[in-house]
């Protein structure tokens, strides 16, 4: 158990700082932060007994520190240990963010695209196998599997996928104050992530610094194979809902079908008429959305 010099009250205001004003010296749960630090070493004794990070946002260096007593010297030493590969990674990914050309304030976050077969975590992230068979109809229709991938991604996100609880609670709070500290810098939501299914369907999650070990699945974000968006959540609301109106076309009868299920489990109606094989005509009054067969 970690036994922290610092007190309770103060870990507790740095962790509601997060989403207030980036402080220059942020201290929870073995994570210091301490920009263009110029002892590092002497920064992790103030954390208490246990492994510690010292994170330096400005210079972006990670610095590994096992802080224990030293019984026959009688003081606390911080001796250098390294961070776990996953966390090292999810940091220098986050500090990355700053460097993308084309972000404007107020767009919605920096974009990651990612696809279950890429090789060597090409995209950054450790795709799940249980995900893999998987499309964004799936996702959409099931709330079990789309909660554990939300929860899967925002893990490998984090580089929370260590074999120790330790590491995995420092790595979550880490991205926390990195996504936060960026965001901020940039003018964005955090960082979207926009799957690319192996029957080339797309679902979008949202990655937030105050959510960073859930990857949320953005309402409306979805799209089929085709390039339809996939009614959800977004559908039923009165408020987004007539962004789903236009004609929907489909290259075949399966592929329909499994649209015209979605959106009927997200209570849109449907009428599916004798006209066009292959295409729906979705019409919003103002109050409903109907789609029907053309």
């Amino acid at each position: 158990m970690r036994n922290s010099s610092v007190p309770r009250a103060v870990q507790l205001l740095a962790l509601l700082g997060l989403s207030a004003v980036f402080s220059p010296l942020t201290h929870a749960a073995g994570v210091l932060v301490c920009d263009n630090c110029t002892d590092p070493r002497a920064m992790a004794l103030t954390s208490g007994t246990g492994p510690t990070i010292v994170a330096d946002f400005s210079q972006r260096r990670l610095h590994g520190y096992e802080v224990e007593y030293d019984r026959e010297l009688r003081r606390y030493r911080a001796v250098r240990i390294p961070v776990p590969d996953p966390i090292v990674a999810s940091f220098n990914r986050i500090m990355g963010m700053l460097d993308r050309r084309g972000i404007r304030t107020g767009q919605r976050g920096v974009q990651f695209e990612i696809h279950p077969d890429d090789p060597g975590a090409a995209n950054g992230i450790v795709f799940p196998d249980e995900f893999k068979g998987h499309n964004a109809h799936d996702i959409a229709q099931m709330a079990t599997a789309r909660f554990r991938l939300e929860s899967q991604i925002g893990e490998a996100f984090t580089g929370a996928t260590t074999n120790s609880t330790i590491w995995n609670s420092m790595a979550t709070f880490l991205s926390s104050i990195g996504l936060s500290f960026v965001s901020k810098a940039l003018g964005i939501d955090g960082a979207i992530y926009v799957i690319t299914w192996r029957d080339g369907s797309k679902t979008t999650l949202l990655v937030r610094a105050d959510s960073v070990n859930e990857a949320r699945y953005v309402q409306g974000g979805s799209k089929d194979a085709q390039g339809n968006r996939i009614p959800d959540g977004a559908a039923s609301n009165p408020d987004t809902a007539q962004g789903f109106a236009g004609v929907y076309q489909f290259n075949d009868k399966e592929a329909m079908q499994r649209w015209i299920d979605t959106a009927r489990l997200y209570g849109v109606t449907v009428i599916e008429g004798s006209g066009i094989a292959g295409q729906l005509d979705c019409r919003w009054d103002g109050r409903t959305l109907t789609c029907a067969g053309r």
